[in-house]
C-alpha cells in the first residue's frame, strides 16, 4: 500500500482562531501545485484530513482531480494531537493509496513513526509518497517527494 502525507498550503495570518485560518493567495497555487503532482502520478482511493480550513481547502485542490474518491475527516490529525494514536487509527483504514492531509508538527511525527527515520519537518504543500505492506509502526520507507515551487 501506499501513504502519502501532505501537510497544507501557507495559511493566512494568525488572527483568527487557528481551525479558522485560510489558506493565502501562496497557500492555494501551493496546494494546486501538489494536487497536479498528485494527479499526474497517482491514483488515490481514500482522503484523509484534518477538520481545520487550511487543511480542508488544500485537499479540495486535490479533489479536482479525484471527485469520486471517499474523504475521512479525522479530528486526531490536528496540529497538537497524539502522532501515535493518529497511526493507530488510521491503520484501521482501508486503501492501497492514501492520501491525508493535515499540519505540523503531527505529520513530522507520523512521518518519523512509520519510518523509524529521523524526525524531519514538512514544507507547505510538501507530499511525501511511503510504501508498507501494512500501515503501522517502522514499516513504511519514503519512496518519492514533491515540494512545491511557489
Amino acid at each position: 500500500m501506499q501513504l502519502i502525507l501532505v501537510r497544507h498550503g501557507d495559511a493566512g495570518a494568525y488572527t483568527l482562531p487557528d481551525h479558522e485560518r485560510n489558506l493565502s493567495a501562496l497557500g492555494q497555487a501551493q496546494a494546486s501545485q501538489t494536487a497536479q503532482w498528485l494527479a499526474e502520478n497517482f491514483e488515490p482511493d481514500h482522503f484523509i484530513v484534518s477538520p481545520y480550513n487550511r487543511a480542508q481547502q488544500t485537499l479540495a485542490k486535490i479533489q479536482q482531480f479525484f471527485p469520486h474518491v471517499p474523504v475521512t475527516t479525522y479530528e486526531g490529525i490536528t496540529p497538537d494531537n497524539d502522532a501515535d494514536i493518529a497511526v493507530d487509527a488510521l491503520g484501521e483504514l482501508v486503501g492501497d493509496c492514501m492520501v491525508v492531509v493535515c499540519h505540523m508538527n503531527i505529520i513530522a511525527k507520523i512521518a518519523h513513526i512509520l519510518t523509524d527515520e529521523p524526525l524531519e519537518g514538512f514544507a507547505l504543500a510538501e507530499a511525501r509518497v511511503y510504501d508498507m505492506g501494512i500501515l503501522a509502526p517502522s514499516l513504511a520507507a519514503e519512496i518519492k517527494r514533491f515540494v512545491p515551487t511557489c
